[in-house]
């Protein structure tokens, strides 16, 4: 696809954001800083505020543009059915294709993939029925204690995560998670250091370190100033580094992402686990993808 360091002086870029899912907001400051990036640059740019159904609805007036930077996150802006879109009507887009795009967000089919390709991440069962597990369904196919994480399988900013400590508490979670997906991981909590990498045009970086102040990563701490300190890059011995920089790369080409992407992990002190990979991460001034981006001397643009 298209990308922005391609284009030819006076090209047009549209910059896609807002949308309708739980993530609208971040989307919103993902475009912004997108935007202005864009505009520091050098490029004309114009902020589109779009829900994501006015990709199809409007796509005569996109294919004016020379180039569609894809700013959503979660539902169909994320799922790769936008991507789709811009695919069939022949304007070029950043990020990964309709396919990649998909399984990247759906959890459980990344859980699939991981398993397949020896890539190690936490032990899970996954729920796909319309009616809602019990606890005692959970807990009864599950063999590896509390904390249990309960995820909702199509949702990204930790919107929807539960860390269950007790039964009472993994049908709370169960409860949380059904309001945004009826399809739920359920995941071995992994203790430790939570680390992630970017890769860009196939190159990775270094791993930013989060810790936040109390509590999780969660939307809260991901987006509130001040909520989390981050560390790039981060104080891990060299070997561990070099070790999750190679699986973030194997599952990069596993899910054939393209362009830009971020691999989540935990490291244990012993062992690091992929928790997930991101094809569209967000690009707010907290974000971690241009955190590491500018630790390796890369821009947005």
């Amino acid at each position: 696809m298209g990308k922005t360091s391609r284009l030819k002086a006076g090209s047009k870029v549209a910059v896609l954001c807002g949308g309708t899912t739980s993530e609208r907001e971040v989307s919103l400051k993902t475009g912004r800083a997108l935007h202005n990036a864009l505009l520091e640059a050098g490029w004309h740019a114009d902020y589109l505020d779009w829900p994501e159904s006015d990709v199809v609805l409007r796509v005569a007036e996109l294919a004016t543009y020379d180039l569609a930077f894809v700013g959503y996150h979660g539902g169909p802006g994320e799922s790769g059915k936008v991507a789709a879109v811009l695919e069939l009507a022949g304007i070029p887009y950043t990020g990964s294709g309709p396919a990649a795009s998909e399984i990247s967000m759906d959890k459980l089919f990344s859980k699939r993939f991981f398993d397949q390709a020896g890539i190690v991440s936490p032990p899970w069962l996954g729920w796909e029925l319309d009616q809602p597990p019990s606890t005692q369904e959970i807990i009864r196919h599950w063999e590896h204690g509390f904390p249990i994480v309960v995820k909702p399988a199509n949702e990204g900013s930790t919107v929807g995560i539960t860390i269950a400590e007790t039964s009472e508490e993994l049908g709370e979670g169960i409860s949380a998670a059904r309001r945004y997906d009826k399809r739920l991981l359920f995941e071995k909590y992994i203790p430790g250091r939570e680390l992630t990498y970017a890769v860009i045009e196939g190159i990775v970086t270094r791993p930013v370190e989060i810790i936040p102040k109390e509590g999780f990563y969660d939307f809260e701490h991901k987006y509130t100033s001040g909520a989390s300190e981050y560390v790039c890059p981060a104080d891990i011995p060299e070997n561990v580094a070099e070790e999750i920089r190679s699986t973030a790369e194997k599952a990069f080409a596993l899910f054939g992402l393209r362009q830009y992407a971020r691999a989540d992990f935990r490291f244990d002190g012993d062992r690091a686990y992929c928790l997930e990979i991101n094809s569209l991460p967000g690009m707010t001034s907290l974000s971690l993808v241009p955190m590491a981006a500018k630790e390796a001397g890369l821009s947005f643009v």
